[in-house]
């Protein structure tokens, strides 16, 4: 009985730790406009500065935020019981694994050429002679994927940086990514909007907080509370208006 007694306790003290917000790690990823970092090296971008609000109206103080090469982030959100991942497509290979709140955007992903090559698919049956640059992980390469696409195609990346060099470079044909996200890689990257084009539509889908399965839905549920209220406020729409201006 006294082992039992033991064993209770240990599981209502590990739900009430589990549920406090303080409690959980955020990780994000160098993805502008969405999430990255500024030059003082301090998170920003429009998931970052929504998330900010969402603590605000919950009274919380703010807190860290890490800054991981995607594919890192994404492990840590399977093996880890108290973390939150953004800005994460919501697709229906991630539903069953983790927990949401959304949206924080809606977006197309694409693969995008050099304007030069004059790539345009009309479907991914056509992709068969292409190399394909793509971050690890992502949405984008399981997209591919689900496609039919050979993974030996897909030349795989750490971070945004790297595929949308592999593009600029001539390594690799095609570049898939969120669309916004890649112009605007690109761009920082010194390449001008006309340079590229969408040379296929992979699908659109929404961008969300993802949770770890072990968090309890009643945090879950508090967080998409504020989210859903911030996101129908004038300061939402002020950050949109500053982060997405080029779509």
């Amino acid at each position: 009985m006294r082992t039992w007694h033991f064993i209770h306790l240990l599981l209502l003290w590990t739900t009430f730790a589990q549920a406090d917000p303080a409690k959980l790690e955020y990780l994000s990823e160098i993805s502008p406009p969405y999430n990255f970092s500024d030059e003082r090296g301090q998170p920003t971008g429009l998931s970052v500065e929504l998330l900010q609000l969402i603590w605000q109206a919950r009274g919380m103080a703010p807190q860290p935020i890490r800054i991981l090469p995607w594919a890192r982030g994404y492990n840590l959100l399977q093996q880890k019981p108290n973390v939150v991942l953004f800005a994460t497509a919501r697709t229906p290979q991630r539903e069953p694994l983790f927990k949401w709140a959304c949206p924080i955007d809606h977006s197309e992903f694409v693969l995008l050429g050099r304007k030069g090559d004059n790539i345009t698919l009309d479907s991914a049956a056509q992709l068969d002679h292409y190399k394909i640059g793509v971050v690890r992980a992502t949405v984008s390469k399981q997209l591919l994927l689900d496609r039919g696409i050979d993974e030996h195609q897909l030349m795989q990346a750490n971070r945004l940086t790297q595929a949308a060099k592999m593009l600029t470079s001539g390594r690799a044909d095609l570049f898939a990514t969120n669309k916004l996200v890649g112009y605007q890689t690109l761009q920082q990257l010194g390449f001008k909007p006309d340079d590229v084009h969408v040379a296929f539509v992979l699908d659109t889908t929404p961008l969300c907080y993802a949770f770890s399965s072990q968090v309890p839905d009643s945090e879950v549920a508090l967080f998409q509370q504020a989210l859903t209220r911030v996101v129908a406020s004038a300061d939402f729409s002020a950050l949109q208006t500053k982060y997405l201006s080029l779509r």
